[in-house]
């Protein structure tokens, strides 16, 4: 069936989820006091892929899928037209041409959900969304949607973003099948305002905000930046107290920052100070803000999803919304900031897209201040030797156990009493295969039933924890001399025994009307090992085979990996992809065996690199992740990376490091690195962790990307990462399914391969790029672009200045 059909959408406003482009279809029409663009979209027949009980959909001329999470992933385009500041969207025609009927043999494949990166929590297995799934209408709704935002282009100039993103595939989960448009195209009219509020030339380029104590220290930074022809001016929380109104100090700080992007053309804020004390430091006075304790205040996110509480940086780039109107944060005017609970209607509505690079310093004292002003000094004055600078280090392993569940189901009905030894085994594509597991157990129906779950995988690697290994099989639902007796049995592992299993469900115990079902792992903990076909077969006593069963193209991925990597993973690929050819790299990963202790990562950065990214678990006073296939759960399989504050010796191991002068830009995915609201304190007295603090009671002065940082000489020139919760996504989707991996893997692309060397604007492009792609209905995502903050100056020419 072959038709066309014609739709208009007025103020549709709907959160964007796929992949950017921009704008390389359009055509702009000027017409009397409106603009018109046109944009036209072409796409292939739809193919399908099996995939366990599903079907996954793939179109030819579409860039990603719909991750909102249990929702069908059906293909999108998604491309961002860059619209004058100011800009109304006033009318959107659809017209869509050739559709045909497309009946699926399965269920289109749910999205997955997001992840806590490393908390011990209940995950939910993946399922449909029944309101969906359920549903007798198309999905989705309409051939198109589209979101508007207000920040800056990739010429760091201010805009207004239109995203839009256009659905070639709408499907019906009740009858399984779709409509399918060969054409798209879109007229879309706005009201152009032919007037900004910003100069044609700018008076100065960066503005810093600090204490008045730190000024005297800060004056040797302004002098360098103006000598390199940034001009720059400092100004003093005092004054902007003094000189502007809000409702609190942060709101003060943010319309100063407005008046110095109307008045003075500024491209770059840079805020120095954090807590003002090592020892003692309260994070904040209520749920919106810190102020008495701070050098310069923090602002709060009140997002109730997952964690209510993480500070955002963000609050104070993101000056404007829809219309060039100014955003407080509090679109409800309820006194709670940045609200957002679910999909309550009484959630604030944010923009969210910067309005100007910024960045912090969370400097406590002096002695901080003139370390990194003189760090900055060093980086900028000189280029960097391409020896040490055009190196990247990568420190990763598995995030996740995401073993799909075997279920062998071994029919003891009918087998006499006696000794039985269950066998298993995996290959893995290059038909290596591994050790063969072996458990004895006795089968007797008079006997009461013993059935014990183990996760010891760890003794079949040869020199553990030394990697690379075999490929590995380990039956974990029963074990060596077990007794399969009379009573069914059932048992799901906690947590602490099997990580993710709640997930999976790949480690339950269980025995019912006879059959045994045998659950375990299968994987090759090689780099990039993620597909191995595994044997399970029973013996009895004599050496007879009395059950057999095989499982081909299981697949169980190291996220870390992929995140860091240089392979493509579906539309995605890791960071080193991303990388100038004349980088080299250093490839730190606990399935190469070249990580598999803090000194590894210690001994690397003391070399010197341009960019050092760690992908896996954090928080405030530590870094670290998993041996692939994590063996024997995560207390046996953890792996620590980098500590600034450690029980054993060294007791502070980032003072231990070593490389002057040769300071990377850090990247780091994980939970809470960058939560700067720590103090010594603080965190000893929250040991059974009720303020917050993210340290159970280990004293921790200073959070793990700020140490990093203020050191003198040493350490980072610059710690990107989150103040609150990384999230993350399990397996083949850990790159293409956002959040943590999706914005961090951005930052190379943007350096890497799109040529921006401005600190700031690489930061700021990542965080629009994310709301371009994924949208802003989903609290994870909300919660990535508040929390992902620099501490460096956001004006830092990345490599430095040539003399």
């Amino acid at each position: 069936m072959k038709s066309s059909t014609y739709c208009v959408v007025i103020l549709l406003l709907i959160s964007s989820i796929a992949a950017i482009g921009i704008g390389k279809n359009a055509g702009i029409i000027q017409t009397n006091f409106q603009k018109e663009i046109t944009v036209s979209k072409t796409f292939l027949e739809p193919k399908t892929v099996e995939k366990d009980s599903f079907v996954e959909l793939q179109v030819a001329g579409t860039d990603n899928h719909i991750f909102m999470p249990g929702q069908p992933m059906l293909p999108v385009h998604t491309e961002t037209l860059i619209l004058p500041f100011g800009a109304k969207i006033s009318n959107i025609e659809c017209e869509v041409q050739d559709i045909e009927t497309v009946v699926l043999s399965k269920k289109i494949y749910p999205a997955p959900q997001r992840i806590i990166i490393g908390t011990a929590v209940s995950y939910s297995k993946p399922i449909m969304d029944e309101a969906v799934y359920n549903s007798n209408e198309l999905f989705p709704d309409n051939w198109f949607n589209y979101n508007v935002g207000v920040g800056l282009d990739e010429n760091n100039k201010h805009a207004t973003l239109l995203t839009i993103n256009t659905y070639p595939f709408r499907y019906n989960p009740m009858t399984d099948t779709g409509e399918y448009a060969k054409n798209i195209n879109l007229k879309i009219e706005y009201n152009d305002p032919n007037s900004d509020p910003f100069p044609e030339t700018s008076t100065y380029d960066l503005i810093i905000i600090a204490p008045s104590e730190f000024t005297s220290d800060l004056q040797k930074l302004v002098d360098h930046k103006n000598s390199i022809s940034v001009k720059t001016v400092m100004k003093t929380t005092d004054e902007i107290y003094s000189q502007y109104s809000g409702v609190d100090k942060p709101e003060k700080i943010k319309y100063f920052i407005k008046y110095a992007l109307e008045t003075w053309g500024v491209k770059y804020v840079l805020l120095v100070g954090g807590l003002k004390s090592l020892i003692w430091g309260n994070p904040r006075e209520n749920i919106n803000y810190g102020a008495k304790d701070w050098r310069v205040p923090v602002r709060y996110s009140n997002l109730l999803d997952s964690e209510p509480g993480y500070i955002s940086d963000l609050y104070y780039s993101d000056i404007y919304k829809e219309g060039g109107v100014f955003d407080n944060w509090d679109s409800n005017n309820d006194g709670i900031f940045a609200y957002h609970n679910g999909m309550s209607a009484k959630n604030d509505t944010l923009d969210l897209n910067p309005d100007v690079c910024l960045g912090r310093l969370p400097c406590r004292n002096n002695n901080e201040v003139k370390n990194v002003v003189d760090k900055i000094i060093n980086y900028e004055s000189s280029l960097a030797n391409p020896s040490w600078f055009k190196k990247m280090v990568v420190v990763s392993g598995d995030g996740f156990l995401d073993q799909e569940d075997l279920n062998f189901e071994w029919d003891t009905n009918g087998l006499p009493t006696g000794e039985y030894t269950i066998y298993a085994q995996c290959t893995n594509p290059e038909g290596i295969s591994g050790p063969i597991d072996m458990t004895n157990v006795t089968l007797d129906k008079t006997q009461n039933t013993k059935l014990t779950f183990n996760h010891n995988d760890y003794l079949l690697v040869p020199n553990f924890p030394q990697y690379p290994a075999p490929p590995l099989a380990k039956i974990m639902s029963v074990s060596e001399g077990d007794v399969i007796g009379k009573d069914d049995y059932s048992y799901a592992p906690l947590e602490s025994e099997a990580y993710c299993n709640d997930y999976y469900g790949y480690g339950n115990v269980e025995y019912k009307n006879g059959i045994l079902h045998l659950r375990g792992k299968t994987y090759d903990p090689k780099p990039y090992g993620y597909t191995t076909n595994i044997s399970v077969w029973v013996k009895n006593s004599a050496g007879e085979t009395v059950f057999a069963d095989q499982r081909n193209n299981s697949l169980m991925y190291s996220e870390g990996e992929w995140t860091t990597g240089e392979q493509l993973l579906h539309e995605r690929a890791g960071a080193l992809y991303y990388m100038p050819d004349d980088f080299t790299s250093e490839i730190l990963w606990t399935s190469n065996g070249k990580w598999t202790g803090q000194s590894d990562v210690i001994n690397t950065i003391n070399k010197g690199s341009g960019f050092v990214f760690f992908s896996g678990h954090g928080s405030p006073r530590g870094w670290g992740d998993q041996y692939p296939g994590i063996p024997g759960n995560r207390q046996v399989a953890s792996v620590t990376g980098l500590k600034d504050v450690d029980l054993t010796s060294p007791y502070f191991p980032m003072n231990t490091l070593t490389n002057d002068y040769k300071n990377p830009i850090v990247i780091v995915g994980g939970c809470h690195n960058s939560d700067f609201n720590v103090s010594l304190l603080s965190t000893l007295l929250d040991f059974k962790h009720t303020k917050s603090t993210w340290c159970y009671g280990v004293p921790t002065p200073e959070c793990w990307s700020e140490w990093l940082t203020k050191l003198s000489k040493t350490g980072a020139i610059a710690t990107i990462g989150n103040t609150g919760l990384g999230f993350g996504n399990f397996g083949e989707w850990c790159n293409v399914g956002g959040v943590d991996n999706w914005i961090t893997t951005e930052f190379f692309k943007q350096y890497g391969t799109e040529g921006h060397d401005i600190l700031g604007e690489v930061h700021t492009l990542c965080i629009t790029n994310y709301i371009a792609t994924f949208g802003k209905d989903v609290s994870e995502d909300v919660q990535t672009v508040q929390g992902w903050i620099l501490f460096g100056d956001p004006s830092l020419k990345i490599g430095g200045y040539s003399t």
